[in-house]
């Protein structure tokens, strides 16, 4: 697994039969950028409703989710989601 820091995650619009917003990677490590698949994530509007769908890799196919559920998902990960170092301070008091 790479993790990647905040300034190497870069966004663009494109167009792509309508406009989509993609997410990439760009570290400047040739090596790096030439071996991650994009775009790694991508915006797409629906074009009835103008509902805006987070489009992701899902085995060998591509789903489609709602970002609104997207939303919903990070602003519940900011509450309740935590590195096992706070739980061992906060939970299992093993820090004290």
């Amino acid at each position: 697994m790479k993790r990647f820091k905040e300034k190497e995650v870069k966004t663009q619009a494109v167009s792509d039969f309508g406009m989509t917003l993609e997410l990439y990677i760009e570290t400047g490590n040739e090596t790096i950028d030439q071996n991650i698949n994009y775009p790694l994530l991508k915006i797409y509007a629906d074009e009835t409703t103008e509902e805006k769908y987070l489009e992701v890799p899902s085995g060998n196919d591509l789903v489609q989710i709602p970002v609104s559920k997207v939303k919903a998902l990070l602003e519940a990960a900011e509450l309740d989601v935590h590195s096992e170092s706070w739980y061992d301070k906060n939970v299992f008091n093993k820090n004290t």
